[in-house]
Order: C-alpha cells, then sequence, then structure tokens
C-alpha cells in the first residue's frame, strides 16, 4: 500500500479557524509529531492553532517506517502489543483492512497478532493513517490543524512575542509566529567521509543498497540497522527460500563471488527477542533511588544507583547474578561479565542456540528474569540520564549503556534466520575488529585493519546508528547552543532554556540531539512518551492562556 495513499479517515474533517487560539507548530510528521499531536488533539479543551511542517510528500511515518527509505524485508523490532496505540491499536487496524489492502502490505490475516513482528513499512502505513485520522478529529473537536507537507523549515528564531517560524516550499517561503514550538526532527544519516578519503555509505534509502554493484561489501556495525542492511544486499542478489530444513539463501546466477562481512569492536550479533510479561516487574531498591531527585548532579549517584539494581537483580535472578561471578563488581566489571561468554563462542554458534532458546521461551510465554530485570532497569536508568552529574553520563555511555541496549534492542526471529541462512551459504561474515582498528583507502576500495588482520572492501557502508548530534547542527541559523543558557542541556524537561526575552517555548524531541542525555529514545514507545510529555506542558500553557482571556473578557 503506497504511504502517499492513506486508507481516508473515518472522521469528518471540520476546519476550525479561532484568532484567539493558543498557536503550535510541529516540525517533523513522523511518529514523535504524530503522538504529539494525538496528545493535543484529544486531551486539550482550550482552542489551538496547530500547523504540522513535513519536508516529505507524507505524514507519519518519519524516516524509520517510510516505504521510499525503507526495503519490504527489513522488519521493525518492536512487537504489536508494545507499540503504543494512535487512535486505533495496530492490530485492530490491520483487522480492519480487506484482504487486498492486506495483500498489498504483503501481509494475510492469519499472520495478525499482538507478537507479531511487521516490516517497517507496514507501521508506516499505520502511521499515516493514524496521522489523517488526528487531523480530522483534532478539527472535529474544534481546533484549527493543518498539516504542510513538503514544507522545509529553515529557520526557528526566539522573539519577544514568541516563536518565529520560516519555512520553504515548492510555493515559495513563509514565516508565521507561535507560541510553542515542538521539534520532533528525526533520524539523519548522510554519507560520510573519514579522514584519508574513505567515503562511508550510507544505508538510507534502502534503494540505494541494493543497487551496490560492488562484490565485497563490508559493513561498520552489527546491530538491526546492519542486519537489516545485509538483508537488503542479499535480497537484491537472491532469495531467501523456506526448506525442509529451515530458511535457505539462494544467491541468483548474477550474483557473482558477494561477500558481506558485518564489524563491530565486540564482533556480537544482536540476540533474538524473548518472551516477558508486560508490566515488567519493579525494582524497588533502583526504583527508588532513580525516581528520587534529591541527589540530582552529585558525583556518585551511578554508583549509588548501579549497586540498588545489583541488589534487585540478585533477588530477580540469583541463579543468573551467580554465573557472573564473585562480587561486587564496578559498572565495568558487570559489563565484563555480561559479555564474558558471548565474547568466548563464535557469534554464528551463540545465534543458533540463543534463537533455539528464545523461540522455546516464547511458544511457553516464559520470561527469563534476568532479562525482564535488565529491560526494567534500562527503563529507570533512562529516567535517570539527564540528571547524571558529567563525570557519571561518561562512565554510564561506556560501561552501562552497552550492556542495556544490548538487551532491549533484540531482533525478531526471523532476522536471525536470514543471518544465519546467509552463513550456511557462504556469503556472510562477522568480524571482531577492536578498539584499535584502521580504516584507510586502498585504490577505488577499502581496507579494514585489526588486531593483525586485514580485510579488503569494495564498498563500506556505515550501519552504526544515529550519532549524537547538538541543537547547532539541526541547522537553523536562529538556534545554536550559543542561543542556550550556558552548560549543555541535560533535557530533564523537553523544553530549551533559552538565552532570548521571550514569551515563547521550543520542545525539542529531535532525536539525534537527545541521544546524550537520553541515550535510549530511539524506538516508539519513547516517541510517545516525549510526545505525551512535551505536549502536556503546552496544554497546560493554553490552558492559561484560555483562562486569561476569559477573564479579559469579563
Amino acid at each position: 500500500m503506497a504511504i502517499e495513499q492513506p486508507i481516508k479517515a473515518s472522521h469528518p474533517a471540520v476546519r476550525a479557524h479561532a484568532s484567539s487560539a493558543h498557536r503550535v507548530a510541529i516540525v517533523g510528521a513522523g511518529p514523535t509529531g504524530v503522538y504529539t499531536l494525538r496528545r493535543l488533539v484529544t486531551s486539550t479543551s482550550a482552542p489551538l492553532h496547530v500547523d504540522i511542517f513535513e519536508k516529505a510528500g507524507h505524514a507519519g511515518p518519519g524516516m524509520p517506517y517510510s516505504e521510499e527509505m525503507n526495503d519490504p524485508c527489513m522488519l521493525s523490532n518492536i512487537a504489536s502489543r508494545e507499540l503504543p496505540p494512535v487512535v486505533q491499536g495496530l492490530d485492530a487496524w490491520l483487522r480492519a483492512l480487506d484482504v487486498r489492502e492486506l495483500a498489498r502490505l504483503g501481509l494475510a490475516v492469519d499472520v495478525i497478532s499482538e507478537e507479531a513482528f511487521y516490516p517497517r513499512i507496514v507501521l508506516g502505513t499505520y502511521l499515516t493513517a493514524q496521522m489523517a485520522e488526528l487531523v480530522a478529529l483534532g478539527r472535529l473537536a474544534g481546533h484549527s490543524v493543518e498539516l504542510h507537507r513538503r514544507h522545509r523549515v529553515e529557520d526557528v528564531c526566539p522573539v519577544q512575542d514568541g516563536i518565529e517560524v520560516a519555512w520553504q516550499c515548492p510555493s515559495g517561503a513563509g514565516k508565521a509566529l507561535y507560541d510553542d514550538v515542538v521539534l520532533a526532527t528525526g533520524h539523519a544519516w548522510p554519507d560520510s567521509n573519514l579522514e584519508g578519503g574513505v567515503r562511508l555509505v550510507s544505508p538510507w534509502p534502502a534503494e540505494k543498497i541494493r543497487r551496490l554493484q560492488a562484490l565485497k561489501v563490508g559493513v561498520l556495525g552489527t546491530s538491526l540497522s546492519a542486519v537489516d542492511i545485509a538483508a537488503t544486499l542479499a535480497s537484491a542478489r537472491g532469495v531467501f527460500v523456506e526448506a525442509e530444513g529451515g530458511l535457505e539463501y539462494r544467491p541468483s546466477a548474477q550474483a557473482g563471488d558477494f561477500e558481506i562481512t558485518l564489524m563491530s569492536r565486540k564482533g556480537l550479533l544482536p540476540e533474538a527477542d524473548y518472551w516477558y510479561e508486560l508490566p515488567l516487574p519493579e525494582l524497588p531498591r533502583f526504583a527508588a533511588i532513580a525516581q528520587d531527585s534529591g541527589g540530582d548532579g552529585t558525583v556518585g549517584l551511578l554508583d549509588d544507583a548501579f549497586r540498588a539494581f545489583l541488589t534487585d537483580l540478585e533477588a530477580a535472578d540469583p541463579q543468573y547474578v551467580a554465573t557472573l561471578g564473585a562480587q561486587p563488581f564496578s559498572p565495568r566489571q558487570f559489563h565484563a561479565a555480561y559479555f564474558a561468554e558471548r565474547l568466548a563462542s563464535d557469534a554464528f554458534d551463540w545465534a543458533r542456540r540463543n534463537l533455539a532458546q528464545a523461540k522455546l521461551k516464547n511458544a511457553k510465554k516464559e520470561p527469563t528474569p534476568w532479562r525482564s530485570a535488565l529491560l526494567r532497569a534500562h527503563e529507570l536508568f533512562e529516567e535517570m540520564t539527564p540528571r547524571l552529574a558529567e563525570e557519571d553520563l561518561v562512565r554510564f555511555h561506556e560501561d552501562l549503556k552497552p550492556v542495556f541496549t544490548d538487551c532491549y534492542a533484540c531482533v525478531p526471529h526471523s532476522s536471525i534466520e536470514r543471518l544465519l541462512a546467509m552463513k550456511r551459504a557462504g556469503v556472510l561474515k562477522v568480524a571482531r575488529i577492536g578498539e584499535n582498528h584502521e580504516i584507510r583507502k586502498s585504490g577505488a576500495g577499502v581496507v579494514v585493519a585489526y588486531q593483525g588482520e586485514e580485510a579488503a572492501f569494495d564498498t563500506l557502508v556505515d550501519g552504526r546508528g544515529q550519532k549524537d548530534l547538538t541543537i547547532s547542527d539541526l541547522g537553523f541559523p536562529s538556534l545554536s547552543m550559543r542561543d542556550l543558557t550556558p552548560g549543555s542541556p541535560r533535557f530533564e524537561t523537553y523544553s530549551l532554556p533559552l538565552r532570548a526575552d521571550t514569551n515563547g517555548r521550543i520542545h525539542c524531541l529531535s532525536l539525534p540531539v537527545l541521544l546524550r542525555r537520553h541515550p535510549f529514545a530511539q524506538g516508539l514507545v519513547n516517541a510517545h512518551e516525549m510526545g505525551e510529555a512535551a505536549a502536556g506542558v503546552i496544554q497546560r500553557a493554553a490552558g492559561k492562556n484560555k483562562s486569561r482571556r476569559t477573564l479579559a473578557d469579563k
């Protein structure tokens, strides 16, 4: 189903125009913009005027779920039951589609399930349809909601009376003043160049990867992004076939002697998705520290939280903690113990065993206590990271973030099955390149030197995921780090600390900017939480403005 032709909204699109309405601009109509709009139009009684600016020709999916950016083989790593509903839940929306519409999405009725992992473009089509529903619902509720596609915001400028937004669109340029501006710009993955002239190819849009003619392809990264790159390359040069012995990969006759190598410092593949109960188990000792703001900014808060986490983890799964070795651990020692067994194993051997175990656990709907505890702990650390002292934040990123990222970033079972099929077909390798590797240009290709070995590639693709950015990197001339109050923003709330004397507010929900203080803010659950938080602030401000207008009219 083409995203540019979404299913029509089931609610009538009644337009409302209130000159006294609280004015809101949402810059970016991806998932974060969708969830922000949801809270605004379904929970705000004060009249709103909402302008949604989207540089692309469609609204809702954003880059991660866009049909034009992704390949049909690319899977989301969020199960249907985990996806926060918009107007309808994903399963309910899919079940309302007829057989032909499902077929256009590559689905059949019998695959719809709360436990299912769908292709990214399915989620994109859902979000597009939900955006249309929200616009209609907002207008029906008396708000003015306008969706501006193919509008590129060029500047966001604080002025005394509010926030001025300037844009460029096919019909020309424009600007307008707002009480609140939400920056919901998403991922950015341009091609990049390393020292020495090495060009790293961006994997987006995926069509660019499908068209690569290189036989020897290196991919930096071994996480889901890298797994998707490998699957896209393989799908362009052959087919995956369900056979009697399991999934097989069969290269086409024209594929040539191609080979893909996934590379990362640890050389580990992501683990297969495992079953866990919702809500997740509580970690009472850790939660008490994570939710107490008394120690904000104090060096040592991380150690206090970590000790409480270990106590809760041992209570949840003493057998697992015993396998980690002698305690007490420091965060760095915990990191080493967590990865030790996998680092001592072949990546594909571990993937086979892990997949078999995950399938068995999922069939029984049997959670693994230590995994569930780590999943809950990553949520609590997410609450804490904006409040950590800089010294502790650096340690968290180095020692603990990799553990929790590994735990929550498990992938669909079919993704692991594809990797194993490619390995059996002789077209996929995994390399552990360590910390001290070198990447250099070699003729028309690239050489990666690591641990006494060298690997030569025709092309090197950057599959390491989103890089951290700053406010200055967003490209708005009137909004940079120098326009904020001194000090690095902690983003405890998402409202920017502006130097300018202004009556307006800017809410930064731009994922690349948030990653340092919100290192796990990359999924749809986070998009929902951030959108809810920013919209709640706007909702309260709109209510106060409404009260002031009411008093003035008396």
